[in-house]
């Protein structure tokens, strides 16, 4: 299997069968600015979810490495990854942690 890239709207993903849309969330409840805006105004629905889990928690639990899968339409899922620890450099350091994202996919 190889990656193959490909340029066009990430909203609209191609191809046959069932796919997934992964992005990056942070662990501090916080939703707004990058690709996250392109989901939201397509599907309000995983931001709702994404709020939801920040607020009551839940299974999995709200922390990096975890996974909360939203269907969005027939076939099609939003998968919002907590791989971001905060919003801002820390001591120089980026908030997004690999480490986290390498255990969420």
């Amino acid at each position: 299997m190889s990656i193959q890239y490909v340029v066009g709207d990430a909203t609209s993903p191609l191809g046959p069968g069932p796919k997934v849309i992964v992005h990056v969330c942070n662990d501090a409840g916080r939703w707004g600015k990058g690709f996250v805006l392109a989901v939201s105004q397509k599907w309000p629905k995983a931001e709702a979810a994404y709020r939801t889990w920040h607020k009551q928690g839940g299974n999995p639990p709200f922390e990096l490495g975890q996974v909360q899968f939203v269907e969005v339409n027939d076939g099609l899922w939003v998968a919002n990854l907590i791989g971001q620890h905060g919003i801002r450099r820390r001591g120089g350091q980026p908030p997004v942690r690999y480490d986290a994202i390498a255990r969420g996919i």
